[in-house]
């Protein structure tokens, strides 16, 4: 299939070169841009790996797809359907995983209510994200759906991080002392989902201690994946006939679905044939670990937009921005040259500072150019850029010289350099 670019974030070419070390592992755990896949040394260079982060866009393709007034487009209906199906999935499993007494199952529906919440709180804050910036906002509104996707995600991990909790005590309680067991069960964190009978061990067994899994909630489980694997074909289908990016993007979340959900039905069935009954919360475990990836990714996300750090000079979106900027100097003025170019992501929006300077190679060049020339430059750039990045909000546009001193950012002494 053709190399998609969602989000601008194609890094799995980086990743492969790493030494792959167990500090290296732990850090891409935790990265945004990571996927699951990366991190175990798998050599998946398409951006389509899912690193399955709560970042939607809010282009102006993907609000074409939320469009209730356009239901007879493909798109539309599928994505309607889809956002259906994801609501009643979530709340089925929740409580199902309740009434049958299914850690896995309930952490299998806080993981899709993530993507169900994310998906509403993106829709919901499209109409101020897309409003034009203005002399009390210059830099417009893209932040709003930033903060929403900060507090989703901080959500999802303490979610994530209790559901773990609970089935962690769930299984070292037969190896625990009671005593031990009754103080972490005080905790704030364990959720007390599952009742404990805390009856002394005998012999071999180790289930005495768990309320038995109904496998019941394996059929639950299971019925989710072929709901999910049928969204996912339909979904890529109508995506690749329509070329959306989008579409395509929106299928390997059902993808991403089904196989968490199959963790769910392993755990759970093997659980109650093997009379292994902590096997579930395995499951409950290894799921929760998955939504605090997800939550703990939204969460640095949102952190660094909101104190606005510029995107990384190999990032797609800035490489594209530069390019564009190169090509319409050289129809305008090929005296000038980009000095420095900062790219700063707000939401789904961009804002762009843009310094040019007249190179090294002509220096006389900037006694030659008026500010009337440098003006018309700057209004033809933004006019240009805006025209051409529907996501970009705020073009800031300075001309500066060759003789004033740049601009450094140094870093701190290390303490060889201070004791020298």
């Amino acid at each position: 299939m053709e190399e998609m670019d969602l989000d601008g974030e194609e890094f799995a070419f980086t990743l492969n070169e790493k030494k792959r070390t167990t500090w290296t592992k732990i850090k891409d755990f935790f990265d945004p841009h990571v996927s699951i896949s990366q991190v175990m040394g798998g050599n998946h260079s398409h951006s389509h790996s899912h690193s399955h982060s709560h970042s939607h866009s809010a282009d102006p393709e993907a609000l074409k797809l939320y469009d209730t007034k356009n239901l007879t487009n493909e798109g539309v209906r599928i994505t309607w359907i889809g956002l259906g199906v994801n609501a009643s999935l979530a709340i089925s499993k929740f409580f199902g995983g309740i009434y049958f007494h299914s850690q896995a199952l309930i952490a299998d529906a806080v993981h899709s209510v993530g993507d169900l919440v994310s998906d509403v709180m993106t829709l919901s804050t499209v109409r101020y994200s897309i409003k034009k910036p203005n002399a009390m906002y210059p830099l417009g509104f893209g932040k709003i759906e930033t903060l929403g996707s900060f507090f989703v995600s901080a959500v999802l991990l303490y979610a994530g991080f209790q559901i773990g909790w609970s089935s962690l005590i769930d299984i070292v309680t037969p190896v625990l002392p009671h005593s031990v067991v009754d103080i972490l069960s005080t905790l704030p964190a364990h959720s007390h989902s599952h009742t404990h009978s805390h009856t002394p061990l005998e012999g071999s067994s180790v289930t005495e201690g768990f309320q038995a899994t109904d496998i019941n909630a394996a059929w639950l489980a299971l019925g989710s994946i072929f709901i999910k694997e049928y969204l996912f074909q339909a979904t890529r289908k109508v995506g690749e006939k329509l070329n959306s990016k989008v579409l395509i993007a929106n299928a390997w979340h059902h993808r991403v679905d089904s196989l968490t959900a199959a963790v769910a039905v392993a755990t759970i069935s093997s659980g109650y044939f093997l009379n292994v009954f902590w096997l579930d919360s395995v499951g409950g475990l290894l799921v929760s670990i998955l939504i605090m990836k997800v939550g703990i990714s939204g969460v640095v996300q949102s952190f660094k937009e909101l104190i606005d750090k510029a995107l990384p000079k190999d990032d797609s979106r800035y490489t594209s921005l530069e390019d564009s900027v190169n090509l319409h100097l050289m129809k305008e003025d090929g005296n000038l040259l980009i000095k420095e170019l900062s790219v700063l992501p707000s939401g789904t929006n961009m804002n762009v500072i843009l310094k040019l300077g007249v190179g090294s190679f002509n220096k006389d060049y900037e006694n030659q150019i008026t500010l009337d020339k440098m003006g018309q430059i700057g209004e033809s750039l933004r006019k240009h850029l805006s025209e051409e990045f529907s996501s970009l909000k705020t073009v800031s546009v300075q001309f500066v010289s060759n003789n004033q001193p740049e601009e450094l950012i140094t870093e701190e002494p290390s303490n060889e350099k201070k004791e020298s």
